[in-house]
C-alpha cells in the first residue's frame, strides 16, 4: 500500500510534528477515559485490582448505548462508590463476581449483555494471573495480546483485545508509572472502532489496519497511541472545541473535514 492523496499527505505531515512524549502528555491531559481511570486509581490505590478491573471492562466496552467516555465515566464512578468491598477482594473470582454485578446493573452496556458476560468468564485465569503476578504483562504487551486472543478464542487484532491492551498501558502508567517499550508496542493494531473507520473511509483508505501501520511506522508513534490522538481529535472537532495546544488543534480543524 502506496501512503498518497493530499488528505493522506495533510495528515501524515500533523501527525510527524508530534514526539511520542507530547502524545502521552495529550492523553493524560484530554482522553476522558485516561482522566476517569486516574480518579478511580486515587479510590482503588491497589495496582494488581485495578489493572484486572481496567482489562475486563475494556474487552466488554463494545456495543454500548452512549459514548465510550460516559461508559468509562460510569465504570469509574460505580467502583469508586465500592471501594470498599474492591479492596477486600482477594481472588479472581471475587473480582470477576464484582465486575459482572457492575455490568448487570450498567446504563451505557445493556446489549448483548449474555455475550459480555461469558467473555468475563473466559478471561477468569487471566485475571486470576494479573492479580497474581502482572510483571510478564507490564513488561511486554505483545504477551497480553496473546493471551487475552487465546481466552476470548479471537484474533490478535480484534478490536476490543487491542483496545483493552490500550487501557491497560494506561492503567500501568496510572498506578506504576510503567511505560511499555515502544517497539512492542508498535507491533499491536490500532482498535478499528465506529471513529477510526469514518476517519479512514473519508481518506479513501481501504485496507486500515495496514493503512495505519504504515502511518506509525511512518511517524514513530505506536497504533495504540496514533488511535488517542484520532479518538480526542474527532471528538473535539465534532464539539467544535479547541484546546491551545498548537499541534494537536492543528489535528482537530484536520478531523472536522472527517
Amino acid at each position: 500500500m502506496v501512503i498518497s492523496g493530499s488528505k493522506v499527505e495533510v495528515l501524515l505531515r500533523i501527525l510527524e510534528k508530534f514526539t511520542l512524549t507530547e502524545v502521552m502528555e495529550i492523553e493524560e491531559k484530554l482522553d476522558e477515559q485516561y482522566i476517569v481511570l486516574k480518579e478511580l486509581f486515587s479510590k482503588i490505590e491497589l495496582p494488581r485490582i485495578f489493572l484486572a478491573l481496567v482489562v475486563l471492562n475494556a474487552i466488554s466496552s463494545y456495543q454500548l448505548n452512549c459514548k465510550g467516555e460516559d461508559y468509562w465515566r460510569e465504570f469509574s464512578e460505580y467502583f469508586s462508590r465500592i471501594s470498599s468491598k474492591v479492596l477486600e477482594v482477594e481472588t479472581a473470582d471475587e473480582l470477576l463476581m464484582l465486575f459482572k454485578e457492575f455490568l448487570i446493573n450498567s446504563k451505557c452496556n445493556k446489549r448483548l449483555l449474555r455475550q459480555k458476560l461469558r467473555r468475563v468468564i473466559k478471561l477468569r485465569r487471566l485475571i486470576a494471573r494479573v492479580l497474581e503476578e502482572p510483571e510478564p504483562y507490564l513488561k511486554n504487551p505483545l504477551h497480553l495480546t496473546q493471551e487475552l486472543a487465546r481466552s476470548l478464542e479471537t484474533s490478535a487484532n480484534a478490536k476490543t483485545v487491542v483496545f483493552a491492551v490500550k487501557m491497560f498501558c494506561y492503567a500501568s502508567r496510572i498506578s506504576l508509572n510503567v511505560k511499555p517499550d515502544s517497539a512492542l508496542l508498535s507491533q499491536i493494531d490500532i482498535p478499528l472502532d465506529s471513529r477510526i473507520l469514518k476517519i479512514s473511509k473519508s481518506l479513501g483508505v481501504k485496507e486500515a489496519r495496514e493503512f495505519w501501520r504504515k502511518i506509525s511506522r511512518r511517524t514513530g508513534i505506536p497504533p495504540l497511541h496514533l488511535d488517542s490522538l484520532l479518538w480526542i481529535g474527532y471528538r473535539l472537532a465534532k464539539e467544535n472545541k479547541l484546546t491551545g495546544i498548537e499541534k494537536f488543534d492543528e489535528l482537530v480543524v484536520f478531523l472536522k473535514e472527517c
